[in-house]
């Protein structure tokens, strides 16, 4: 491995370095100046004198750890030196003993790809796009730092000191929390207090799993040690698997190493032990790689051995997640063919398909267009083309411009296809909750949110009702290391109104003489989150259902390197006598994606 520790690159600017006069900077080990909490206990903008190992480079400063540490496991051994754009001193290369005075600050990292200072909204109803500031970094956790350099000195160099083997709680057990409020500071049971109590110092992930999947453009992904990848936690294909009760401190975000160039790896692959420095970003504690990557000295991982889904015969509908899909988008063609080599091959050519995310013809940008009428064209021909049926299309654009969320602009909406060869005779097609307060947020809470599609079929004459859904995303949600001790799903409540009010409208319509009904698309929460407590408490008895094979096939979509299922089925009214669903593990560990979500595949026998 190609030791890079003394090439530093310029990311974000914090503070300017400045020459200081004489100064009576009282001497601190860096223990000290940590303390034992979130926050220094030293006095903001005190001058301290420490000093320490250079243990790497960041940004526009350098790590330095302790030679001396006291032992205690609730105080941090290292600590940011910002030194800022245009140091005023020799910046000290890795393995330099150094003494440094400045003054001591708890700073909120600014904010880095894919997160920046401001984002494009749209005022609903209107082709207005106005610009926001955003307000993540109000969230982050500060981290404590020395800035305002007056003196730095090489007092010679020195042995890196051993890396900490990173164990968090909760690695080798259950555990549903980051941190308990209102508790003292407890790194040996809190994964949030672990993770402070390590802030700049050396960890070293061992037998370190690659969990997310690293495009070749990012920075950071997701890894765990292999001794925390339990089997009960995980997928059939090896990989964390979301379910109740358990956060996940073990899956960790780790930074390329400083100058290493860009390169991709697949989840899955076994990097060996890992070194690196614990610090913070963009809302989560990440680990900053000693050493380059080399992504050719990795074999690809093997592939685990998985059951083969069942393929009976019956009606086939998929739901499916074309994640912003537009005829409007550079290189449109190709991911129009992928998703239709996908649909005939994969799905083998469903009956129906519920799309979601599907933008309109011109794509993201302030424009009076809304028609998604040559993007959904072209899908149904490239379908055709790549052998599979001819579908037709069941869309409805919206009434007005930006009232349905998503990329502003971009007007997206939910679609059915139906084949013209599945016997499926489509009665009526709505869009719900799309009146005169599409815009009003307290009366609507599919204001600026996807429409359900709800269409009325007859096939093989029973009566179905299909709604095609896509609720608001999470967008806003407290993460587990941020400034809450308690972080709160901000989204739930909007998606929980709008989960009550479709069950209200459809039990409305069909509680006298129930049909079919199908619930699809993307729910954007667990089967068991509060949000969808109304469709489990309906009188229409909706009953969310499974992959045949087992709970841990069951996941459509992969964040921060864990899997969780939020597109479903969910069927209720007169029911399905025994109906197969199928998660096909398509897309969401992919290398190459052709959308972020698996698409799900339900047989009607």
């Amino acid at each position: 491995m190609t030791l890079l520790a003394n090439i530093r690159i310029a990311t974000p600017l914090f503070f300017s370095a400045f020459l200081a006069g004489p100064t009576n900077a009282a001497e601190r080990s860096i223990a000290e100046i940590q303390g034992v909490d979130h926050k220094s206990p030293i006095a903001a903008a005190e001058e301290v004198t420490t000093s320490g190992i250079v243990t790497g480079h960041f940004g526009s400063g350098f790590f330095l750890q302790s030679a001396l540490p006291d032992g205690d496991q609730g105080t941090s051994e290292g600590i940011f030196v910002f030194l800022g754009s245009a140091p005023a001193f020799p910046v000290p290369v890795r393995g330099d003993i150094v003494t440094v005075t400045g003054q001591v600050t708890e700073f909120q990292p600014l904010l880095q790809p894919p997160l920046f200072p401001t984002r494009e909204q749209a005022v609903c109803g209107t082709t207005q796009i106005t610009t926001v500031n955003n307000q993540d970094r109000g969230t982050f956790l500060a981290g404590t730092q020395i800035y305002r350099v007056s003196a730095l000195t090489v007092d010679g160099s020195g042995t890196l000191p051993q890396p900490v083997s990173f164990a968090p709680p909760g690695m080798n057990s259950t555990i549903g929390y980051a941190d308990k409020p209102h508790t003292p500071f407890n790194p040996t049971d809190h994964p949030r207090d672990y993770f402070e109590s390590l802030e700049g110092m050396r960890v070293v992930i061992e037998e370190a799993v690659v969990v997310s999947r690293k495009d070749r453009g990012w920075d950071q992904f997701w890894v765990a040690p292999a001794a925390g990848l339990d089997a009960d936690d995980l997928t059939a294909y090896g990989l964390p698997l979301a379910h109740a009760g358990h956060v996940f401190p073990e899956v960790v975000q780790v930074h390329k190493a400083v100058g290493q160039p860009a390169f991709a790896l697949p989840v899955g692959t076994k990097l060996g032990d890992r070194t690196g420095i614990l610090t913070y970003e963009n809302g989560n504690y990440m680990v900053v790689l000693d050493a380059a990557i080399d992504e050719t000295a990795y074999p690809a991982p093997t592939q685990p051995t998985v059951t083969a889904p069942t393929n009976p015969e019956g009606l086939r509908i998929a739901t499916y997640n074309a994640e912003n899909l537009t005829i409007g988008a550079p290189g449109s063609a190709n991911r129009f063919a992928a998703i239709a080599a996908q649909v005939v091959g994969d799905l083998n050519s469903p009956d129906i398909i519920a799309l979601q995310e599907v933008q309109d013809d011109d794509g993201q940008g302030a424009t009076a267009v809304v028609t998604a009428t040559q993007t959904i064209g072209a899908l149904v021909d490239a379908i055709l083309a790549t052998g599979g049926r001819r579908h037709l299309p069941v869309a409805l654009d919206p009434m007005q411009p930006n009232t349905d969320g998503g990329a502003p602009g971009a007007n997206i909406r939910t679609v059915f296809l139906v084949a013209d060869d599945s016997g499926v005779e489509i009665l009526s097609s709505e869009r719900l909750f799309d009146g005169d307060d599409r815009c009003d947020s307290s009366a609507n809470p599919f204001q600026a949110a996807r429409r359900p599609l709800l269409v009325e079929a007859e096939i093989d004459g029973t009566r179905y009702v299909l709604v095609n859904l896509h609720l608001s995303s999470k967008l806003g949600d407290q993460g587990l290391y941020t400034n809450a001790e308690n972080p709160q799903p901000g989204s739930t409540d909007r998606r929980r109104r709008q989960a009550a009010q479709l069950v209200a409208e459809l039990e409305r319509r069909y509680s006298g003489n129930p049909p079919v009904i199908l619930l699809m698309g993307d729910f954007n929460d667990h089967v068991d989150a509060k949000a969808l407590e109304p469709f489990h408490q309906s009188t229409l008895g909706f009953t969310f259902l499974r992959d045949h094979r087992g709970e841990n096939y069951t996941a459509s979509y992969a964040f921060n390197g864990v899997r969780e299922a939020i597109d479903h089925f969910a069927v209720g009214g007169t029911g399905l006598a025994n109906p197969t669903v199928t998660y096909l593990n398509l897309n969401a560990d992919a290398l190459t994606q052709v959308s972020d979500h698996n698409p799900v595949v339900l047989v009607v026998h």
